[in-house]
């Protein structure tokens, strides 16, 4: 069996679709699943959608509303698939859905997270009906699965968490049997909570889906199909000479994730990781290229102790906190983490003295709060407009010289903060946000990097 997820780009024409179910049938002997996006811009359309309804702009809305239904009806029509009595019954439940979800917020005198994910979900509903009926033209039994009866999640509506207990049930009775009869469309990113209220786990969790659902069927590899080629040196909008990365680790993959490797959504590893699943990211656009084979072991390489991939993080906050009472005073970090975590703001790298930590955070909204509070105990001081870049390879920490060269290639470029004692395979440091695509591409050009991985 095989899991598959397509992004949103994977399915954003006429020519995509029809090239996505070609790749879908070239795997029916694996069993496969497919977990889907929406097509093309279709969320962004509807998070548009849901501003308009509560502004109360009902003209717009009107207006946004029959965009999004003509755009779907113009794809469908061309795709040839409006004479498929299942389609045509499952997409006028869609669009009554939709008008419904818009008619709520309308009314609505409170715009709860609940309404927001009800109307921001309708993509992937019309999406993956669309791809079972483009498979039933190929004579390939394609079958829409509501992930609403599937995934069941806690309220926490736009960032749900998964009960994996509930909804591996729920696959077992639902999905498994049709393995390799049917081939099973799931919409991605999507679920429900108890009540069967429409939950999401935020933009970007389709592939988590994908794994979850991998994870859940017991599968050994999931592919995730988008219009990059793998994951790569760097990112091509700084370094146009990044080059695709055949095999990763999950360690490595999750760092570069974490610190903002767009290829990968930060939570998509975890089921992969628990259960040993390979994830391979390949691209629908270019099917002869072999993508990147992410796995729990990394193939023996010659090239362990180099930089294998350059990630980074912006918007940053740098705060100082520096008090004399730190010295060989216990209890003092357990106090100064309370006021984070007190305000929910989550910390992304931390370096120590005997009297001071830096700490990096990305989201300052509650910055005026947590610094008055941090202030009765030392001196603080904050800096704007950094960056974290994040260097990523197998054993960085244990192999000699690889932090000289790295710095020694930044010599003339100010470092506010260093971390490479957390992990083995992450050397980090914070850089100002001006720096960086010279900072990128110095390090990209430099021997510290391995290239010959193609």
């Amino acid at each position: 069996m095989l899991v598959m997820k397509f992004g949103g780009t994977s399915v954003g024409s006429i020519d995509a679709i029809q090239r996505v179910a070609k790749i879908i049938k070239s795997r029916l002997e694996r069993q496969p699943a497919v977990i889907l996006s929406a097509m093309g811009k279709t969320t962004d359309k509807l998070v548009l959608l849901w501003e308009y309804a509560v502004e109360k702009d009902k003209k717009k809305t009107d207006e946004l509303y029959e965009e999004i239904i003509q755009n779907h009806q113009k794809i469908i029509d061309e795709l040839g698939i409006g004479q498929d009595k299942l389609f045509r019954s499952a997409f006028a439940k869609g669009v009554d859905e939709l008008r419904q979800n818009v008619d709520r917020i309308l009314a609505s005198e409170t715009f709860g997270l609940d309404l927001y994910d009800a109307l921001i979900s309708m993509g992937e509903f019309f999406s993956t009906n669309i791809m079972a009926a483009v498979l039933r033209l190929l004579d390939i039994d394609g079958m829409m699965v509501d992930a609403r009866e599937i995934m069941v999640t806690d309220s926490n509506f736009s960032a749900a968490h998964p009960d994996f207990d509930a909804s591996t049930t729920n696959v077992v009775k639902k999905i498994k049997p049709f393995m390799g009869k049917k081939v099973p469309i799931m919409q991605g990113f999507i679920g429900s909570d108890t009540t069967g209220r429409t939950t999401t786990f935020g933009r970007g969790g389709s592939d988590y889906s994908a794994t979850l659902l991998g994870a859940m069927l017991g599968v050994d590899t999931v592919e995730i199909w988008s219009d990059v080629d793998g994951v790569l040196t760097a990112d091509p909008s700084l370094v146009s000479e990044a080059q695709r990365i055949r095999n990763m680790s999950f360690h490595e993959a999750a760092e570069l994730a974490y610190f903002g490797a767009k290829v990968i959504h930060p939570s998509t590893l975890l089921p992969a990781i628990e259960r040993d699943i390979s994830v391979i990211i390949l691209n629908s656009m270019n099917l002869e290229f072999g993508g990147t084979v992410i796995q729990k072991h990394n193939p023996i390489s010659k090239h362990e102790g180099r930089v294998k991939s350059i990630a980074y993080k912006e918007g940053l906050t740098v705060i100082t906190v520096t008090s004399t009472r730190m010295l060989m005073a216990h209890g003092f970090m357990a106090k100064l983490f309370e006021i984070f975590d007190k305000y929910h703001t989550a910390v992304d790298l931390i370096a120590t003295s005997e009297v001071s930590v830096s700490m990096t955070i990305d989201n300052a909204e509650h910055l005026e709060k947590i610094r008055p509070e941090l202030e009765e105990f030392a001196d603080v001081k904050v800096e704007s407009g950094k960056a974290i870049v994040c260097c990523v390879g197998e054993y960085l920490k244990r192999t000699p010289g690889v932090a000289a060269q790295i710095f020694g290639i930044l010599k003339d470029v100010k470092i506010y903060v260093i971390s490479m004692g957390g992990s083995d395979i992450n050397l980090s440091f914070v850089i100002d946000e001006k720096d960086l695509p010279q900072v990128i591409n110095s390090l990209h050009e430099s021997t510290v990097l391995q290239k010959a991985i193609q």
